[in-house]
């Protein structure tokens, strides 16, 4: 049995791309970004559990991914860093608790355990604001038991 988050990982990386408040939205942390970028979005997982199996051998799992968002955090005026990526955030979070069917195998987002982390982070000699949001999935069928 193997567990499949590609889709999972896509699915989340379309969302960020068609948002349309992100200049980059990649799967996987990125090696550099511009000086001034207004934000910019990744998703990678942070964990994966079994939570069951179905009659017909599906599976119902927990994908846990993190969206992290990135500012420059020089950007000016200082204020608008804090407030521009707080305004992402939770209109991030808004979507996805509000759109339960995300297609491919993604059955909800487990609301009640979703949160988001504020911190700092250099990439390439540079310094980013970073809002790093824990998303855990409820997915079905990902994987497959075989007898």
């Amino acid at each position: 049995m193997a567990f499949s988050v590609k889709s999972t990982l896509e699915k989340i990386q379309s969302y960020l791309a068609s948002d349309g408040g992100f200049k980059t939205a990649l799967i996987g942390e990125p090696k550099a970004l511009a000086p001034g970028i207004q934000l910019a979005a990744a998703v990678y997982m942070q964990g994966v559990s079994m939570e069951g199996f179905v009659v017909d051998g599906g599976s119902i799992e927990s994908h846990v991914i993190t969206i992290r968002l990135y500012i420059d955090m020089l950007r000016e005026p200082v204020k608008d860093v804090e407030i521009d990526l707080a305004v992402a955030v939770q209109r991030i979070v808004s979507d996805l608790l509000g759109d339960f069917d995300l297609g491919t195998t993604v059955r909800n987002v487990d609301g009640a355990n979703m949160r988001t982390d504020w911190g700092y982070v250099d990439l390439g000699g540079k310094m980013f604001r970073v809002a790093d949001i824990t998303v855990p999935l409820i997915v079905d069928n990902s994987a497959t038991a075989a007898a």
